[in-house]
């Protein structure tokens, strides 16, 4: 008899971890609906907040939808060349509580984005004097610095450097990145006109 009862313990045990694992997902699903409801709301406005008391006009960026921390609600990545250099051509936004807000600035230079899914980084390419690869995590919705790769113009040789900017080798850059994205390769997003047709189409 004792034997039988912890039969059905341990089927009882199995059947709940069955059940609770649609539930997840169930639950998941409408979280990247209403994200991406959100975020098709927002693009959809004249006026776009870039930064605080600064906005650009919605019509002039660009979008992607990518996965860039763990869970699976998607992040909004907007692209827009015509603002300053200095401030980046890019803006990193997420949906929480019910809100669409801006996690930072990002370099987007050349148009180029490029991302870890699901790692929680992503790569800020800088192009002044060189072309420098920044490595930064989201972290608590915030961009926390972690690794950088440049290479100067009149230099000619890549350097890297860790989160405190002091220069390290090669393959002490390689170990802290793989630390960060394990075997992950990079992903590259996909931008796109912030259109109606694209929001319909592309925004999901």
């Amino acid at each position: 008899m004792l034997k039988r009862k912890k039969e059905w313990f341990i089927l009882l045990c199995i059947l709940a971890v069955f059940l609770a694992v649609p539930c997840v997902k169930t639950e998941a699903a409408p979280a990247k609906k209403k994200a991406v409801k959100a975020y098709k709301e927002f693009l959809a406005k004249e006026k776009i907040s870039w930064d605080e008391n600064w906005e650009v006009p919605a019509d002039e960026c660009k979008f992607a939808i990518v996965y860039i921390d763990k869970d699976d609600v998607p992040e909004l990545v907007l692209y827009n060349n015509s603002t300053a250099h200095a401030g980046g051509f890019g803006r990193i936004f997420t949906y929480k509580n019910g809100k669409v807000k801006r996690v930072g600035a990002v370099d987007i230079d050349g148009g180029k984005f490029y991302y870890y899914k699901k790692k929680g980084v992503f790569i800020s390419c800088y192009v002044n004097g060189g072309v420098f690869d920044n490595y930064r995590k989201i972290a608590n919705g915030k961009i926390v610095h972690k690794l950088q790769k440049g290479k100067e113009i009149f230099d000619n040789k890549t350097r890297y450097y860790n989160s405190n900017k002091k220069e390290i080798s090669k393959s002490v850059f390689n170990r802290q990145l793989k630390k960060l994205v394990g075997s992950k390769k990079k992903s590259s997003a996909r931008f796109y006109l912030n259109t109606a047709a694209n929001r319909k189409r592309k925004c999901r």
